[in-house]
């Protein structure tokens, strides 16, 4: 597959627009459209790098070097910070915030931080 079409599947499987991944790299949001449309075809290492990370894979993967099973749908910083606040919450801040993001308190795991490394 090539570049541009990685890219793009890349950005969806994450649930990113061009927006998103455009302030993250600190270009303009015409600048990921033309990537995806291969309009841009000699993109820097550095930008292959960068996009790199904010897709989540390697830059083999988005040079189609690499299969699939390369990226990471691991966890993004942000995502990573809330959790880490969650854990040091008492019951009652982390009830409340179950209840903010609509999640049924009774079917989860009390809060044993060891079962939810």
């Amino acid at each position: 597959m090539e570049i541009y079409k990685i890219i793009k599947n890349r950005r969806l499987e994450l649930g990113l627009t061009l927006k998103d991944v455009a302030k993250a790299l600190g270009v303009a949001e015409s600048t990921i459209s033309r990537y995806e449309s291969s309009d841009i075809q000699n993109m820097g290492i550095d930008k292959i790098e960068a996009l790199s990370k904010v897709l989540r894979c390697s830059p083999t993967y988005l040079m189609g070097w690499d299969s699939p099973k390369q990226c990471s749908n691991s966890l993004s910083e942000l995502e990573s910070l809330i959790i880490d606040e969650f854990r040091k919450s008492d019951d009652i801040t982390k009830s409340m915030v179950l209840r903010v993001l609509s999640i049924d308190e009774s079917k989860c795991i009390k809060w044993d931080t060891e079962k939810m490394a």
